[in-house]
């Protein structure tokens, strides 16, 4: 815990420093109770660990047996290594047992040396201070343009923290579909608006670096606050960019047709077993397929966009125009 807390300090103090320097405020007691030790995560993940190992063994142990009875399954050849079925079923899963856990403490030394121990909706919050103290040096005068290419390079990397957070923070509040929509939709716009950012800095570093730091500053904030769906204002946050009408159906089309295929894949390999026969199958796959999808865009989209999509199919199979 201790190691762990150092770290943090280490890395909130570089970050107070380098927001202070630009004029930003950064909410470091906040910061520091998001980055907080997270007691239960060792036991969890140990036991996770052991119950895993355990069950690949005692299998491991299961087959060696049978490949080691003559006149079984798998029948023992010359050069079969018959060790544990000689010396037990309980010895090798008791040395596994002693060896894991003891492995694994000297893992979770090394993560709690990095500061890593701390709740998974948190761990945005340190490469949102890498891009900050970045700023920082980029936006002095007389900086070197690598130190430019190194911050471009970590707001690349944002993204996928991002969408980690939107993964995680719809998990821990209920896996709701709307939610984890939500949190996607705001968290792509949020990445959108520091990639546009980092753009500039080939034109004016300065200016541009600044801008990443501000944006770094509020969404560092508004994270450890746990402000998931506002990690930026709505001023600040890039502008969705509308599809196409064309690709727009295009998706739906797509959506409902692939999810229409493996309805009837499914179905058909549920009635297989029963001896239905291929006559039987294929007429209605032809028949049923069509319909499943216009039923599908009609319970998302409606009876009249349902109608206008698939007469839209059978436009591009004739020799007339799509209605």
């Amino acid at each position: 815990m201790r190691m762990h807390h150092r770290y943090v300090e280490k890395r909130v103090s570089e970050g107070e420093a380098a927001a202070a320097e630009l004029g930003f405020e950064l909410e470091t007691d906040t910061i520091r109770t998001a980055l907080a030790y997270e007691r239960g995560q060792f036991p969890r993940e140990a036991l996770k660990g052991i119950v895993i190992l355990n069950v690949v063994v005692l299998l491991a142990i299961a087959v060696n047996h049978g490949a080691c009875t003559p006149g079984g399954t798998f029948e023992p050849t010359p050069t079969t290594d018959c060790h544990w079925a000689q010396s037990g079923w309980l010895t090798p899963v008791w040395e596994m047992d002693v060896a894991v856990p003891l492995l694994y403490l000297f893992h979770w030394v090394h993560v709690a040396t990095l500061g890593e121990t701390m709740p998974r909706c948190s761990k945005p919050i340190y490469p949102l201070l890498n891009v900050l103290t970045l700023s920082a040096t980029v936006a002095r005068p007389g900086t070197r343009y690598t130190e430019a290419i190194k911050l471009s390079r970590q707001v690349s990397h944002l993204g996928v923290t991002l969408r980690e957070l939107a993964q995680h923070a719809a998990a821990d509040f209920g896996k709701r579909r709307a939610l984890r929509a939500a949190l996607a939709a705001h968290l792509n716009r949020v990445d959108a608006a520091f990639l546009e950012a980092a753009d500039q800095l080939a034109g004016d570093r300065e200016a541009s670096a600044k801008k990443l730091a501000e944006l770094a500053t509020v969404a560092t904030n508004n994270i450890a606050a746990g402000h998931f769906t506002a990690v930026l204002p709505p001023g600040a946050l890039a502008e969705d960019a509308p599809l196409e009408p064309d690709r727009l159906d295009g998706r739906r089309l797509a959506t409902a047709c692939l999810w229409a295929a493996a309805i009837l894949t499914a179905s058909f390999l549920a009635l297989s077993p029963f001896g239905a026969p291929v006559e039987l199958l294929v007429p209605v796959a032809l028949v049923g397929f069509p319909v499943l999808v216009y039923t599908l865009l009609a319970f998302r989209y409606g009876l009249s966009e349902a109608t206008r999509l698939t007469r839209s199919i059978g436009g591009f199979f004739s020799a007339s125009p799509p209605v």
